[in-house]
């Protein structure tokens, strides 16, 4: 019934690096983070096996009091960092990111197409026609061509 006991006194470092490794790679493939904090503790439990030999029931406490305090720290490090920022948020946007921002048309808006300085770069626009040089505010976006309005239009509305 005890048999697999015997085979426990022969725990050596690297199982115990084997065992972090594999929490890695359940780190990757589950969501949160969690796994890595376990996976920290084994490697350590590892290491201060390579250098002091110890018995497998102190090897598994070590183990189990490094989890602990990894989870716990590592939670309450994880919870101070940001979750979320404008960069992240307009992450993927493409155009849509400048919706509500006014420009500057560099090249006139004729027959409905030209370009507005956005930042440091230049955007194709469609609007209504607007000489160079005009405030225009993006109302929306087109793949990488931005729709605009001129402010003008913009101030009767409010």
């Amino acid at each position: 019934m005890m048999d697999w006991l015997p085979t426990l006194e022969r725990v050596q470092p690297w199982h115990w690096w084997v065992l972090g490794s594999i929490l890695l790679i359940l780190e990757v493939a589950a969501p949160g983070v969690f796994f890595v904090w376990l996976a920290l503790s084994a490697f350590s439990v590892g290491l201060i096996v390579f250098v002091l030999p110890m018995p497998v029931v102190l090897q598994l406490l070590l183990f189990g009091g490094f989890s602990l305090a990894a989870v716990l720290l590592g939670r309450r490090y994880v919870g101070r960092l940001p979750v979320g920022g404008e960069e992240g948020d307009n992450l993927n946007l493409g155009a849509h990111r400048f919706t509500g921002r006014t420009v500057t048309v560099t090249t006139a808006i004729e027959n409905g197409i030209g370009r507005v300085r956005v930042g440091d770069s230049d955007w194709r626009a469609t609007g209504p026609d607007a000489p160079a040089g005009s405030r225009v505010r993006v109302v929306g976006a087109d793949g990488s061509t931005v729709q605009v309005v001129p402010e003008a239009l913009l101030e009767g509305v409010k």
